[in-house]
């Protein structure tokens, strides 16, 4: 399975990658701010920051909110083809939210967001991407089955739309937040079974162009703290191949050959990764080997990773990676 890593955001990773004595263990693809401090205001260098490497342009957590700002950045992005990705929430829903609206957030008495303040803006996006040849427009961590809607109509009006979900999402429910436990705390929220049955579908159809992480690691303290508090995010990068086999391949029948694109070859076509995400001749040689029928436990306390902010600690998992390479050089081997 070639391994594309179109977007990281763990700065271990990231360091991991600029440490020249122990080579190139992952590849990092910038994706810069497209608005100055990513305060949705002025737009940044695009051209520049297209030439110093940045391979596509986001807010990342903050959403470009203003309607006439998001219009420019996909104007000014799509004259150098360069992809804008979008955090898609209506902040002035969501303020002091802290999970999905629903009976389990009545229950524990904390603020909802709703699944519209994800779907408006999408559709928002999707019409305004509409308006220019070439404009490029990427979903992240999709969630909600309102908002897969317009992304479906954005591709059979061939506007040029992408979105990418997350493991967590089409794995879990609000209802797994149980009794105020952070570790099922992440933006956007988990949610309701019928957005989560959506989502499936959409992996399966070919809606979803991609899955990703959202990978988000977290010291102790700032998750081991009251539900409102908590800050957002769970670590992915171990459990997402293991969680992508058992759950969409083992139960759900998707074909193991869509799983490796939405990990790979979707990916690279999001952000023009060109060689990267296949194993045709000549392109680059980052091959991640796994075997599908390895069944294992994911023990938190054991991760590569600095933090253990999971959701998925003990969860017995089919689907392993045993070995990656990068660059034609072996970097891993379990």
């Amino acid at each position: 399975m070639p391994n594309t890593h179109p977007v990281l955001d763990s700065s271990e990773w990231i360091t991991w990658a600029q440490q020249p004595e122990r080579g190139a263990v992952v590849n990092v693809f910038p994706v810069a701010a497209a608005t100055h401090a990513s305060k949705g205001a002025a737009l940044t260098d695009f051209r520049g920051l297209q030439r110093a490497g940045a391979v596509a342009v986001t807010d990342d957590g903050r959403p470009i909110l203003s309607e006439d700002i998001m219009r420019e950045t996909l104007r000014v992005a799509a004259e150098i083809n360069l992809p804008v990705i979008q955090h898609a929430e209506d902040t002035r829903m969501t303020e002091n939210c802290s999970m999905n609206d629903g009976p389990t957030a009545f229950r524990l008495g904390l603020r909802g967001m709703k699944a519209a303040a994800e779907a408006t803006i999408v559709e928002r996006d999707v019409q305004l991407a509409q308006q220019f040849t070439g404009a490029r427009l990427h979903v992240a961590h999709l969630s909600t089955a309102d908002a897969l809607k317009a992304v479906r109509r954005g591709k059979r009006g061939r506007t040029r739309v992408t979105c990418e979900v997350t493991p967590h999402h089409f794995t879990l429910i609000d209802e797994n937040v149980g009794e105020y436990d952070t570790n099922f705390k992440m933006n956007p929220p988990l949610r309701s079974i019928s957005d989560r049955e959506a989502l499936l579908v959409a992996l399966a159809d070919g809606t979803v162009d991609a899955i990703a992480t959202d990978h988000a690691p977290h010291a102790p303290h700032e998750k081991i703290i009251e539900f409102e508090r908590a800050l957002f995010g769970i670590t992915g990068l171990e459990t997402a191949l293991g969680i992508a086999i058992t759950r969409l391949h083992r139960e759900q029948k998707i074909p193991l050959a869509r799983i490796v694109e939405l990990f790979t070859a979707g990916p690279a076509r999001v952000v023009d990764l060109r060689g990267r995400g296949t194993l045709v001749r000549g392109s680059y040689a980052d091959v991640t080997i796994f075997d599908p029928k390895k069944r294992w436990t994911f023990d938190a306390s054991k991760s590569l990773s600095k933090s253990h902010n999971t959701p998925f600690n003990g969860w017995q998992l089919t689907g392993k990676v045993v070995a990656t390479i990068v660059g034609g050089v072996i970097q891993y081997r379990a």
